[in-house]
């Protein structure tokens, strides 16, 4: 699903905001003496504090993009790798953030102005900021100027109930990139739909009942080759974890997943694309 409309106005006014923002940061806009001279729909409402912010962040303009390219590289490739998937705001720790990758965690220390949070040191000798709107959805636009340009990404608080935010955020994933159903199509295809849960439930595949999306690290084992996902039984994770490469086809309604063969056990990353294993198309509603 292309960016709406919405998402292209919001970023544009984001990139503007962002530039008065490097200049004008934590100067006094809050002063109630300016409050009449402030446009509407950016007048600041409910302030970011810890019990406002409480619960995992996730990066929706990332999963954005892996929906319209229906894969986490096109998503890297065409947008870009934001500084964080997800972030957990913890009330019993307000002077940090917790932020996560596809591998790895790391705490972040953290100062309040406003509806404007400091990541402090975020990138060495450089700081992020974070500018939580309670106006509009509740977002938060986290603006990175530590880089040769400014680059924003939006994040939305997760209903998901989950343990940490990368997992809320492997949920939006899955469901921009594989979540649905599909019905097997080709030589020896199936008659029952195949359906991929949001959670990473997996139904309709033998042998598999959940799948991992890669979204970075050494899951990208044929490099910019093909995207990478990982089935497995549930009950014997290690035992049955098998990684395959997948790809849409140019309309997103097509879906092809990929025997990974291993060329060179001593390199990483040195898998190529082999045959087939599964092909799907999306199952049309009604």
């Amino acid at each position: 699903m292309p960016l709406s409309t919405f998402n292209i106005w919001y970023m544009n006014k984001a990139f503007l905001f962002a530039n008065l923002l490097i200049i004008t940061l934590f100067a006094c806009k809050q002063d109630p003496k300016n409050a009449s001279q402030t446009p509407a729909h950016i007048q600041p409402g409910e302030q970011a504090n810890p019990k406002v912010l409480a619960g995992h962040w996730i990066a929706v303009d990332f999963c954005s993009y892996a929906n319209q390219y229906g894969s986490v590289l096109g998503a890297m490739n065409n947008g870009h790798l934001p500084y964080a998937y997800g972030i957990t705001f913890n009330p019993a720790k307000p002077d940090s953030a917790l932020c996560y990758n596809a591998f790895e965690s790391w705490s972040v220390p953290m100062r309040y102005k406003a509806d404007t949070l400091e990541l402090v040191g975020a990138r060495p000798g450089k700081s992020i900021y974070l500018i939580y709107h309670s106006n509009m959805e509740k977002d938060i636009t986290m603006i990175d100027p530590t880089g040769e340009q400014v680059r924003m990404d939006r994040f939305i608080k997760s209903k998901a109930t989950v343990q940490d935010a990368y997992s809320a955020f492997a949920i939006a994933l899955n469901h921009n990139i594989l979540g649905g159903v599909f019905t097997p199509i080709g030589k020896g295809a199936g008659t029952e739909p195949v359906t991929f849960f949001s959670d990473g439930g997996l139904k309709g595949i033998k042998s598999f009942n959940r799948y991992k999306i890669c979204a970075g690290g050494d899951c990208f084992v044929a490099g910019q080759d093909i995207d990478v996902v990982t089935l497995y039984d549930g009950r014997e994770e290690e035992k049955t974890s098998k990684m395959f490469g997948y790809r849409y086809n140019g309309q997103n309604d097509t879906l092809t997943i990929y025997n990974l063969v291993n060329t060179n056990k001593d390199e990483k990353g040195a898998y190529k694309v082999s045959t087939p294993a599964y092909k799907f198309s999306r199952k049309k509603p009604g």
